[in-house]
């Protein structure tokens, strides 16, 4: 059987997302080890929460590619936006001792990024059916941010600067 255009943008999106959502859980369960190491408990459990969600969609991703050959792209073939896949929390923001908010704000951003990927993805493939998958997935991607954006909304306001520390630095004369 023959491979067709439609065939061969969906292998290609498909490709894209099981990366995105697989870097995505890789980073959230990094994330949650490092804030379990700190005793960030509240932290590392959102953290883990958002691992089990990029699991979840990387199964149905998985699910959907079932009956397809995917390409086996190399690292530089992936067309991101940026160095790493949209949903990949940046270790630079992260803070051992960084508040449940400042996770959920960090979680929205990674979110927002992922609904714009996809809405692009979409906007610029040529073929009609994988612009509707991916702009499923970009409708899903902004449900979770609607919920994280209340959940957020839910927190109790915060004065507090976590970022400081509680010793000065250790410059050496």
């Amino acid at each position: 059987m023959a491979t067709t255009a439609t065939d061969s943008a969906l292998a290609n999106f498909l490709a894209h997302s099981l990366e995105l959502e697989s870097e995505a859980r890789e980073r959230y369960g990094e994330l949650a080890e490092s804030m379990d190491a700190h005793h960030n408990r509240p932290v590392a459990d959102f953290f883990r929460r958002m691992a089990a969600e990029a699991e979840h969609h990387l199964q149905e991703v998985a699910a959907l590619a079932g009956h397809m050959t995917l390409p086996q792209l190399k690292a530089w073939e992936f067309d991101w936006p940026d160095a790493e896949p949209p949903e990949t929390a940046s270790y630079e923001a992260l803070h051992y001792r960084m508040s449940l908010r400042q996770a959920m704000q960090l979680a929205l951003a990674n979110e927002h990024a992922a609904e714009r990927y996809y809405r692009e993805f979409a906007n610029r493939t040529g073929d009609a059916g994988t612009a509707a998958v991916a702009n499923r997935f970009a409708d899903e991607e902004s449900g979770h941010a609607a919920e994280l954006e209340r959940m957020i909304a839910a927190l109790p306001a915060s004065g507090l600067h976590l970022r400081e520390e509680d010793d000065e630095p250790h410059m050496p004369e």
